[in-house]
Order: C-alpha cells, then structure tokens, then sequence
C-alpha cells in the first residue's frame, strides 16, 4: 500500500504538532506492508537538520496548489499514484482522486471564539467540514473530541475512529548532557543566577485557552523561595497581558520565558522538573503531560480534558476555571513530597501502552479501510 502524508507541519516547526507529525511519518515508514510518501510542497524552507523518511519537499506556495487544483494539480502530481492520503494538518492540500482520510485533533476553535483571533472559526470551519465531508475516515486522537465530532456534525460515528498517540519518542530516565542543557535553557531564561531546588515548567505555546496566566498567579501567591517557574514555548496569540507581565522588565522575581527550545532541551526540561504545569481548558489529546508522565515526573493538568481522562490517576487534575483550585494544587505538588513521590511512580506505567509502533498499526488498518472499494 502507497501512502501519502502531509509531512509540512513537522518540516516548518518544532511544536508538540510537530512533533506528532513527525513520529507519525517514522513510525509508518518502519510498517512492512506501507511505503509512505510525505507531502512538504510549500513556499518556505524546511527547518535545518529536518531528516524525514521519503518526505517530497517543493517551493510551491499553498495558494497557488489551490489555484492549480481546478487544473488538475493534486498531491498526486508530486508523490505520484496513492492508495490513501492522510490530511494532518487545517490546511489541506488538494487530492484529485485518491481516497481521503483526516485528522481531526481538536474542535477549540467552536467552544470559546475568544481562544483565537477574529475570524479564525470562519476561516477554518468551512473548509474543516468539506474536507471532513470528503474523508473516508476522520481520525481523532482521544474518545472525548470523538463525541466532539460527532455532537458538531463533523463526521458520523461510522467514519470516526479514535487512534492515540505514542509518547515513546522520549526518553524516561536522564540521559548525559541533561544537567548542561537545562542550565543553559535556565541560563537563556534569565534564571541561570537563582538557586532552584523546584522548576515548574509551562510548556506549550503561549494562547489563552492554555491557561497559562493561571499558573503565574498561583506560583506568585504561592510565594515558595525554593520554587521557579519556567515558561516554555513560542509567544502566541490574545495573550497580551500575559505576555506584559512576562516582559523582561516586568517579569516577577524567579520566573524565566525560555521561548521555543529544541526537543532535546525540552525532554531535558521535564526530567529535571518538580512539576509540569498544563492546566489547558481544553486539549485534543495534550501531548506534554503525557510525555511528562513518561519521565516520571509529577502533572499538574485539567479535569475536563484528554488528559484527565487517560492519565487517570497518575495526575493531579483541577477545575482550570478555578483560580484557587490551580493555586492548591500547585502548592500540594510543591509541598507534599509524598504525592509527588507517588504521581512520579506512577506516570511511566500510565503511559507505557502509549507507543508510536501502536499508533501506526492502528492507523493502518484505517487506511486500509479507507481504500477498500
């Protein structure tokens, strides 16, 4: 079987998006029975040392592959005949004739248009259903953005599978290096001089639904000396307030921004961290707590969420609507060395099931589906 892939969000980024695409593409290459075909025609440039397998890379903008489109162009033009191709990403590129299957990580953008900028629903709402309406099969990543789906009338249950993702890209245990990579993000994040028994780590883009203004204010209440906290991840959107107390001459005392950092960094990060902090409002499957839970260490997140939901118990998850409740469960991941203990043993098994090699079987039999006459 021959698979095309949109490859692009893993060649121009080094988000969690990024990441997923970027295991997916591997990990279906090391399938016996599939030769993947990536998709990375756009106007920019691949990040350097960007290596993925079969990955077809043009300077080809996407506006003019729509342009084309009613001329004939299609990915098939650049990747040749396909048996199935798999839309990872809001902006599809045109397929001629070629069965469709879709990614569907997360409906955000229907619960709160204040999580984005104006007319970003409008935007993308159209062309998500026509291209969903297309699909053979819509892939989700989580049972809970399946009942999403299917509440919106983005697809039916028949054509809605729910394939999870694999965390196993990270490495558990500390590896050699991490001590110098992490006093080098500290160092970058203006905290190289603080004396830090307890990092918190933010990761992700910064952007309101994350909830990340919640976190800076429970761990300014909080006020522990030993305490400090990390933000990690590129400045986003409608953040504009967050983003002036995170501005260097504003910035509270013990509070570092590291921006967007390589992966290695970041895994780096959560093995050296007393907590991760993600209270996220809402998540399509939140890849960072689960790779926290990997390293074993203790996750501050979500009810509510993906996350609360498959990590269970292996989690301390609060109402993020609540301020007090962010602020007291913080406070009891700092101070309470016996649940951290127990959340540290406990996320590694949580997560063990959570495979790359699982998520590329199981997307397989959906592109087989998906071609079957």
């Amino acid at each position: 079987m021959i698979v095309g892939l949109d490859a692009r969000p893993a060649l121009f980024g080094r988000t969690g998006f990024a990441r997923v695409v970027t295991q997916t593409l591997r990990a279906l290459a090391e399938r016996p029975g599939l030769t993947v075909r990536g998709f990375g025609a756009a106007w920019r440039a691949p990040l350097p040392g960007v290596e993925l397998p079969g990955v077809v890379h043009r300077r080809f903008p996407a506006r003019l592959q729509q342009a084309l489109a009613p001329f004939g162009f299609g990915v098939e033009t650049l990747l040749g005949p396909l048996d199935v191709y798999h839309h990872t990403d809001l902006v599809h590129a045109p397929v001629r004739r070629t069965p469709e299957v879709l990614n569907v990580y997360d409906l955000v953008f229907l619960r709160d248009a204040s999580w984005h900028a104006p007319g970003f629903r409008a935007g993308v709402e159209p062309r998500l259903r026509t291209r969903a309406a297309a699909a053979r099969a819509v892939i989700v990543p989580a049972r809970r953005i399946a009942d999403e789906v299917l509440a919106a009338g983005v697809a039916t249950a028949a054509r809605t599978t729910v394939v999870a993702l694999g965390v196993d890209h990270v490495e558990g245990l500390e590896q050699p290096g991490d001590a110098a990579r992490v006093a080098r993000v500290l160092a970058g994040a203006g905290l190289g001089a603080a004396v830090i028994e307890k990092l918190v780590v933010v990761p992700g883009t910064r952007e309101p639904r994350k909830n990340q203004a919640a976190v800076l204010d429970a761990f300014q209440a909080l006020a522990d000396p030993r305490a400090a906290l990390l933000f990690v991840g590129p400045e986003g959107w409608c953040c504009e307030a967050l983003e002036a107390r995170l501005a260097p001459r504003a910035r509270p005392a013990r509070v570092g921004v590291a921006g967007l950092v390589e992966d290695a960094d970041l895994f780096a990060l959560y093995r050296h961290a007393a907590v991760v902090a993600y209270p996220s409002f809402a998540e399509g499957f939140g890849l960072p707590v689960f790779e926290a839970l990997r390293c074993g260490t203790p996750v501050l997140t979500a009810t509510g969420t993906p996350m609360a939901d498959l990590a269970g118990d292996a989690v301390l998850a609060v109402d993020p609507h609540d301020g007090r409740a962010v602020r007291v469960g913080l406070g009891r991941l700092l101070g309470d060395d016996i649940l951290a203990a127990e959340l540290a043993a406990a996320g590694p098994p949580t997560v063990a099931p959570l495979t790359w090699s699982a998520t590329a079987a199981a997307l397989e039999a959906v592109y087989r589906a998906a071609a079957a006459p």
